[in-house]
């Protein structure tokens, strides 16, 4: 039986019997689960790097921390409106969600190589002397820092609703399925995180900044081709246009 707009990825109709449901989803959990070892303790940690490491003041790095938090909140609006209108979840997280791998990649390679940060000093007790981050160096920084949440916007908006669209909730059977999907999403938001506090930040507090940020790279990269590999099971609605241009079509009649 077909399911009414929604295609497969190269725009054919839906099967149920070969598209969407649990098996779908289970690549999508995988992500979930990645994305949060990473992102979680990366997000309660950036304070302490931009501060030790980059030798900004804590007012600094704490600012620069929450416009982090809101451009990736930002980026995740750009990201609903490009996937509901124009391209599907899928293909959205698929062309986007590598700036986040690419972001992480390049803050490991910052903190990997000496010349591309201040250096060395114990900035609690050579305040006055220990040097920010500036120039070019800063450049990368911010570069790297938006391109992780550039990334991360469009994964994390696209990723639960791609979750759901696995499902058909006029369906009784997979609507209880739907549900299921979300408690086990929020698990492994949780779980993700839970795992992460403890992986990524002791690797990045005991064997240093650029093997924690090079092992979020790998993580990431290694979320993104298992959701790639599942591309023949999902199912992906079909986009409808700009919400923009349908309202005024509709003040128009």
């Amino acid at each position: 039986m077909a399911l009414v707009g929604f295609v497969d990825w190269r725009g054919n109709a839906i099967r149920k019997e070969v598209h969407g449901g649990v098996r779908a989803a289970w690549f999508l959990y995988v992500l979930t689960v990645v994305t949060n070892v990473v992102i979680i303790p990366n997000l309660l940690n950036l304070v302490t790097y931009l501060h030790g490491t980059m030798h900004m003041g804590v007012s600094a790095s704490a600012t620069t921390t929450t416009n982090f938090f809101g451009a990736t909140s930002g980026f995740a609006m750009i990201a609903a409106f490009l996937s509901d209108s124009y391209i599907t979840r899928f293909r959205t997280m698929l062309l986007f969600g590598p700036f986040m791998f690419l972001g992480y990649g390049l803050l490991a390679l910052q903190a990997y190589l000496p010349s591309l940060r201040p250096p060395a000093c114990n900035i609690e007790a050579e305040l006055n002397s220990c040097e920010v981050v500036h120039g070019w160096n800063a450049t990368l920084l911010y570069t790297a820092l938006y391109m992780t949440a550039f990334g991360d916007g469009f994964i994390r908006v696209c990723l639960p609703s791609l979750g759901a669209d696995q499902f058909d909730h006029e369906d009784p059977s997979e609507s209880r399925q739907q549900s299921s999907f979300f408690n086990w999403y929020t698990f492994g938001i949780s779980f993700g995180g839970f795992v992460g506090l403890i992986l990524i930040v002791g690797i990045e507090n005991y064997k240093g900044w650029d093997i924690g940020l090079g092992v979020c790279a790998i993580l990431i990269l290694l979320g993104l081709l298992i959701v790639a590999a599942g591309f023949p099971f999902y199912c992906n609605q079909v986009p409808q246009g700009s919400p923009l241009t349908r309202i005024l079509q509709e003040q128009e009649t």
